[in-house]
């Protein structure tokens, strides 16, 4: 009987897959790659459960993790975006649901994802223009003494 780790590298032939511990797979991509791994989790694993998107400031680049869950299993797709290019392809149209976690990552990390259809602001104000706080080089707005 095929385990679901064992289904998932048989599937991923060619990636870089790397199962660090019991029912974590972690696969590393090049942003380029992002919406082609996408695909192949959507298209022959049947994945459609993602579970967030989360990031990071590393203080060079902005780390990029998609978690999907694949019969008790999380796969974790990890990009790198560049902070003097913030921009990664959107993957709302395979996953409708990460809508607000590209919106959040908008507001938060300045990560533009090319081809989102509605890039509001999520968490912050309609009118804000102190940066972005989750940036490790982010300081707070001043208050102004009045």
């Amino acid at each position: 009987m095929t385990t679901t780790e064992e289904l998932i590298s048989q599937v991923l032939q060619g990636l870089p897959v790397q199962v660090k511990r019991d029912r974590r797979i972690f696969i590393p991509v090049p942003r380029n790659d992002l919406i082609k791994t996408v695909n192949i989790l959507s298209s022959e694993l049947n994945i459609n459960h993602l579970s967030t998107i989360t990031a990071r400031d590393t203080g060079k680049e902005i780390e990029l993790l998609y978690h999907f869950l694949l019969n008790g299993v999380v796969i974790t797709i990890r990009t790198m975006c560049p902070k003097d290019d913030p921009t990664i392809d959107s993957i709302v149209s395979i996953f409708p649901g990460a809508v607000l976690y590209e919106r959040e990552l908008n507001d938060m990390l300045g990560i533009v994802p090319k081809g989102h259809p509605d890039l509001r602001r999520l968490i912050l104000p309609d009118d804000w223009v102190g940066g972005y706080p989750l940036r490790k080089d982010w300081k707070p707005p001043q208050e102004s003494e009045e």
